[in-house]
């Protein structure tokens, strides 16, 4: 078969569109015949070796979508021939083998080639606002990088839970994208103090729930959005770049600071399961979508690597075989 892999870290000269043994499935997991899958954030950065993975050579992806072909032992709940979306390493490929417990049957009405960019987006903002943020019906939000692929996602999801969305992006384009998706308030970032709109637009109470994703200075600034008692969910650290946030920025007003990360998350800790049973009928009722900024051949994944990393997204990238 063949799949985008890396044999070292480094910009993306490093992918390689190339032919590599297809996986056989071990005990508790499943082999699946690609038909699509997503590239994430996490993927930029594990090319350039600051992500967990498997030893070099290795193949990228985190995520994919497509049919059951074989089981391995001990798996039972999934049958051959079964469309499926998964969570696992690899996923770039035109096969990939995965846990079971990460494989999620999927209906015949959702689009396959938007299944396989699904599954981390999807479930990292259920588990941002619902899990890790407790967001109740009523709270206003902040979605940090409202256009990303999970910015998008939890802008529908918090919305369709009852709450008031405040979202920030870099372009107008983005922004009306945003406020498509139902956001209430949007901020251009690189001309407003998103602090400040977001203090005017609370009566200066800050909100009871951040997503932040971005880091620096931007986190520093977000905390300080934050309402007495509120919460803000830190999931990665797009900018590279540090923070310092003073005590007195935490303890005054009972803020509380939490870390998500679904990849480092122990097996078993998060019910995804629940998190579908939830998600899926919002699909279904048309409440909640992905939205798709590209769809290119895997033997075009530098071309995707480039898009993400130069923040031109509105949405996900997805792959295909």
């Amino acid at each position: 078969m063949k799949a985008v892999r890396i044999h070292e870290f480094g910009d993306v000269n490093v992918l390689r569109w190339e032919e590599t043994p297809r996986p056989k499935p071990r005990t508790g997991q499943v082999l699946i015949k690609v038909e699509s899958s997503g590239v994430n954030y996490a993927d930029i950065m594990r090319r350039r070796g600051g992500y967990p993975g498997p030893d070099l050579p290795s193949t990228l992806g985190l995520e994919a979508a497509g049919s059951v072909v074989e089981l391995g032992e001990g798996v039972s709940g999934l049958t051959v021939g079964q469309r499926v979306m998964a969570m696992g390493q690899g996923g770039n490929a035109e096969f990939v083998a995965v846990n079971a417990s990460y494989a999620f049957p999927y209906p015949e009405t959702l689009n396959p080639v938007h299944a396989g960019g699904m599954p981390v987006v999807f479930l990292t903002a259920y588990h941002l606002l619902k899990t890790r943020g407790q967001m109740q019906k009523g709270d206003t939000v902040l979605v940090q990088a409202g256009a990303s692929g999970v910015g998008t996602v939890a802008i529908q999801l918090a919305k369709a839970w009852g709450a008031r969305v405040i979202t920030t992006a870099s372009t107008q384009d983005k922004l009306d994208l945003a406020r498509s998706l139902g956001a209430d308030v949007t901020i251009n970032y690189t001309t407003q103090d998103f602090e400040a709109v977001v203090q005017k637009e609370t009566d200066g109470q800050g909100v009871a729930l951040v997503l932040e994703c971005v880091g620096g200075p931007v986190l520093e600034k977000s905390v300080r959005c934050v309402a007495s008692y509120g919460r803000l969910v830190a999931y990665g650290n797009a900018s590279g770049t540090p923070a310092t946030i003073p005590a007195a920025d935490i303890f005054p007003a009972n803020r509380t600071v939490i870390g998500f990360s679904m990849g480092r998350s122990p097996a078993g800790r998060l019910d995804h399961k629940q998190a579908w049973a939830e998600l899926l009928p919002l699909v279904a009722k048309g409440q909640a979508k992905l939205v798709v900024d590209q769809v290119l051949p895997m033997s075009q994944a530098a071309k995707a690597h480039q898009h993400l990393a130069n923040r031109g997204t509105r949405g996900k990238v997805i792959l295909t075989p």
